[in-house]
């Protein structure tokens, strides 16, 4: 079969194959892996992680282009249901992606007859495994998650940039995506180690993975599955990290009602002050630096608030 011209391409063992489909492929025997391994050091029943691990694939490859579908606009509106499964001609959804992976979890605990919190757990820390390895994949695709025009030039040149046709240097915000979803895969793995109630770990990956899945595209100037300069992958990930408060704020007891209530409240304020922060980014000429440094801080609130309340609940 013969493959695209105008996607890039590697040669294995003399054999030709799409670049971001390898690293796809690599993301899948990572991920197995880790479900295989906390499987084993988990002690679940008999057929959970082939299970688990064959309805991730399943599911997350459905959501992932139902969310894209749903989601891209470059049309001026929803793409038509006809072109929904040409799947060749790309786009996939990060969000979709790790809806579906849930959503698989989920199922499969019911399947095995088991705590819900465990799979998803084990699922948790498998998700980043992919999505660094996806993420390496992605500096293939030209023209495609890199960040705005560098305003400072103390990047130039490392391993977190590149330049432009014009010498203009931008962030490579797929590469900074890959070594922090490369970070979270052994922290979330340390915690499931150490935590002694299921869901604990999933709560954890909610709240991390929603806080720097919201920095890390607000980086982008791709406009990829954007509506103005509303990026809706990073609406998703402040939702994502939301779940993860109003779940912690839901379970706390008395002692820790405010705390919980705090962290709520503070997610809902910081998603009104972050859509002020993409106006400026986009329409102004402010400090991007000074920007991103007030972007960090109020997304962080919310985070840590989370973490303490995370916290508190297990002593």
């Amino acid at each position: 079969m013969s493959l695209y011209e105008e996607a890039e391409k590697i040669s294995l063992a003399g054999l030709e194959v799409y670049r971001f489909g390898f690293f796809v492929m690599l993301g899948m025997l990572a991920a197995a892996g880790v479900i295989g391994f906390l499987c084993w050091a988990k002690r679940v029943r008999k057929g959970t992680g082939p299970l688990l691990m064959l309805s991730a694939i399943l599911l997350g490859g459905l959501f992932s282009r139902l969310g894209f579908c749903l989601m891209n606009q470059e049309l001026g509106e929803m793409m038509p249901l006809a072109s929904w499964g040409w799947i060749t001609g790309g786009g996939w959804s990060m969000a979709g992606l790790v809806s579906g992976v849930l959503l698989a979890a989920w199922m499969t605990a019911r399947i095995t007859r088991q705590k819900a919190g465990l799979t998803l757990d084990i699922a948790a820390c498998a998700i980043p495994a992919f999505l660094a390895l996806e993420r390496a994949g992605e500096g293939g695709s030209m023209d495609f998650d890199f960040s705005r025009e560098l305003t400072t030039t103390f990047l130039n040149g490392t391993f977190l940039t590149f330049a432009d046709e014009y010498g203009a240097y931008h962030l490579a915000t797929w590469r900074l995506a890959a070594i922090l979803m490369l970070i979270l895969v052994p922290v979330l793995i340390a915690d499931l180690t150490r935590s002694r109630r299921d869901g604990d770990t999933f709560l954890l990956f909610l709240l991390l993975f929603g806080f720097l899945t919201v920095m890390l595209e607000s980086q982008r100037c791709d406009r990829f599955l954007s509506v103005h300069f509303v990026r809706l992958e990073q609406v998703l990930a402040a939702v994502t990290l939301a779940a993860g408060l109003i779940v912690l704020a839901v379970r706390a007891d008395r002692r820790r009602k405010r705390l919980g209530i705090a962290a709520v409240v503070s997610v809902f304020l910081a998603a009104g002050i972050v859509v002020g922060l993409e106006f400026a980014l986009d329409r102004t000429t402010a400090s991007k630096v000074l920007l991103y440094v007030a972007y960090f801080g109020v997304m962080a609130v919310p985070t840590v608030l989370g973490l303490l309340l995370r916290r508190a609940e297990k002593r």
